[in-house]
């Protein structure tokens, strides 16, 4: 096997049962947002980079979520025959699994596949440098950026977000429009990332071009692009950088996520997955957090495995919804409202919290739900997905990237032959949508 040394950016929570780390977590959380400071975050010292044992692939195996022993060379095998036959030209999957941290057991598995090619023009091979498009997948990034801000005392996630800024908000020209309607005042960032704010997905997506309410905030579940541009905006405003050097200097660098950016970096080209026949963007130095977000199957698995398994518990506070006041979701996809009468078809306990999904899948240890966290794209010729989960004695964290001309989406065959039927919510996602390149 592979061999990864346990991750600790803060504290251990091994020994600590699911329940009582839960109610120790609601109250950090509940403390630190009551503190209130000027001061500008301090870069956070950078995680050492694990360790990786040589071992012969053949070697490699894994448990799924029903118990079962998955082989290496089965799998690749699999994967290559999804790849033929859906017109996948690229695929990199992570995936890290340990037994449960309720365990004695130490060290962590970590499992690599990195088939294919980056781009069908130079037919470079994907490597761990290759970098996705990745779009919603930043949102929990965010989300764990807000956390570390408040935990750092610098932030309120309950805190109106019009108070950190100097002047009204309508007074700003991307917000003028909100002038005479006062709900901007009860905005807060939890309600934003668990998209409760109740604005419009795009104003470019009205007929007016105009930014407005189309539900009151935190009343129920509404996607919105445009409630993370303005936490995004308030963010800026307040700490005096933009938000890709925020995440930077307390996110990307504490973390070691090398090849994970909120903007397109010119250090990218050359390693950007791109499917035939898609345009290339050019490098662009401006950030959108609701839309412009690059990494990759490593970095960001082993961000979620970090945050989920291996945090402190403020850490594992930003990826485990359950833990917090999370939404439940009644629409019948993700950009879609809540419609009367109407009872959609996903998973039992889909709901929404500081950028991130769960859902229920079975129980652990026959008394508790088994709640997994995930969070997924799909859009011009990529698709990515990641959850993490406890299953079988274990805990594990997977990240799948793929850029094809895929008419239909693979995550679930390659999900199906990586942990088994996780019964992911991926048409709630629009990934059963045909992709557009």
């Amino acid at each position: 096997m592979i061999k990864i040394r346990s991750e600790r950016p803060t504290c251990a929570v091994e020994e600590i049962s699911p329940f009582l780390l839960g109610l120790a977590m609601i109250l950090l959380v509940s403390c630190a947002s009551r503190v209130r400071t000027a001061a500008k975050p301090v870069p956070q010292k950078p995680l050492t980079e694990p360790k990786l044992q040589a071992s012969a692939e053949s070697q490699w195996s894994w448990t799924d979520f029903m118990g079962e022993v998955r082989e290496y060379s089965q799998a690749r095998d699999a994967l290559q025959r999804i790849m033929e036959e859906n017109s996948v030209s690229g695929l990199s999957v992570y995936l890290i699994q340990r037994i449960t941290p309720l365990s004695k057991a130490k060290g962590a598995e970590i499992q690599i596949f990195n088939l294919g090619i980056e781009n069908p023009n130079t037919k470079k091979p994907i490597d761990e440098a290759t970098v996705f498009r990745a779009e919603r997948m930043g949102q929990p990034v965010l989300g764990y950026l807000v956390f570390k801000l408040v935990g750092d005392g610098l932030f309120d996630i309950d805190q109106p977000l019009h108070q950190y800024l100097p002047k009204p908000l309508p007074d700003y020209p991307n917000y003028a429009d909100l002038k005479g309607d006062s709900r901007f005042k009860r905005l807060t960032a939890r309600m934003i990332l668990s998209h409760q704010s109740g604005l419009v997905n795009s104003r470019f997506a009205s007929p007016d071009h105009k930014l407005a309410f189309e539900a009151s905030p935190g009343k129920g579940f509404g996607y919105s692009e445009e409630g993370y541009k303005l936490l995004q905006f308030v963010l800026e405003q307040k700490f005096g950088q933009s938000i890709n050097e925020l995440a930077k200097s307390i996110v990307f660098g504490f973390l070691s996520l090398n090849h994970t950016s909120f903007v397109r970096e010119p250090r990218y080209e050359g390693h950007f997955a791109t499917a035939a026949g898609a345009s290339a963007a050019s490098a662009d130095l401006d950030s959108d957090v609701s839309k412009t977000f690059y990494t990759n199957a490593k970095d960001y698995n082993r961000f979620i495995w970090t945050v989920a398994v291996n945090g402190g518990a403020l850490a594992a506070l930003a990826s485990r919804p359950y833990f917090l006041r999370e939404v439940s979701v009644r629409s019948a996809t993700i950009l879609e409202q809540p419609r009367p009468g109407i009872r959609p078809n996903f998973p039992k306990g889909l709901g929404w919290s500081c950028g991130w999904g769960k859902y229920e899948k079975g129980f652990i240890y026959r008394r508790f739900p088994n709640l997994m966290t995930f969070m997924g794209h799909r859009k011009q010729g990529t698709e990515c997905y990641a959850t993490s989960f406890m299953a079988a004695g274990r805990v594990t964290a997977i990240s799948i990237f793929v850029v094809g001309n895929t008419r239909h989406s693979v995550t679930s065959q390659i999900l199906r032959v990586m942990v088994g039927e996780l019964d992911p919510p991926l048409d709630w996602l629009g990934f059963d949508l045909e992709a557009i390149i």
